[in-house]
């Protein structure tokens, strides 16, 4: 019975850690094939936020983006690459709209009630704490902070973006969000077709 229950904790947990608050997309206008080599070109413009602008969040995009290029049979090569690629990472801060259930918390209070003991009756006071009761819902503004991390692949001979892959979501902690980089930029990657890049 204890194991069932330390596997169900743990494939529970396995479960939560895998959840992302990123959505991902990815547009092609082409077929990515045939292709053995790549570079880095610089990342894009409009950082506009510390927590994507430093050297900890370009290294792990750049790694991260490395590792998925050569787990696909592609090679670094500044000198003469098929593929160029590049990065942008943006994030901005949003108002979004949310609606809020309103409760009506009535006062708590103390109440007279009348008790019977050994067939005689008497006074006494009893403290009453009311539950909350659902009165509606309201619209507020709050402001959010967006994430954009965004990858193109460019054919170097005809510098046209040949597939662009993108993750957004929303950003509350800037730590956690350097931290899931890797796991950003690996989702992202899954939405490259399978046998995509591999040189035929």
């Amino acid at each position: 019975m204890k194991k069932q229950v330390i596997l169900m904790i743990a494939g529970l947990s396995a479960m939560l850690s895998s959840c992302s608050s990123y959505n991902y997309y990815s547009v092609s206008n082409k077929p990515l094939s045939g292709y053995q080599s790549y570079a880095w070109i610089p990342e894009g413009k409009s950082k506009a936020s510390k927590i994507y602008d430093n050297d900890i969040a370009t290294d792990r995009i750049v790694e991260a983006t490395a590792k998925q290029l050569e787990s696909r049979g592609l090679v670094l090569d500044n000198k003469k690459p098929d593929l160029l690629v590049r990065y942008t990472a943006v994030v901005n801060t949003e108002v979004k709209k949310v609606n809020e259930p309103v409760y009506y918390n009535a006062p708590a209070r103390f109440s007279p009630r009348l008790g019977y003991y050994r067939g005689r009756s008497f006074l006494y006071y009893s403290y009453w704490n009311p539950l909350p009761v659902y009165v509606g819902s309201e619209m507020r503004n709050v402001r959010v902070k967006e994430g954009s991390v965004m990858l193109d692949l460019i054919d170097r001979k005809t510098s046209k973006v040949i597939w662009r892959g993108w993750a957004e979501g929303e950003i509350t902690n800037p730590e956690k969000a350097l931290n899931e980089l890797p796991k950003v930029v690996e989702n992202i990657f899954k939405k490259l077709p399978g046998q995509a890049l591999a040189a035929r």
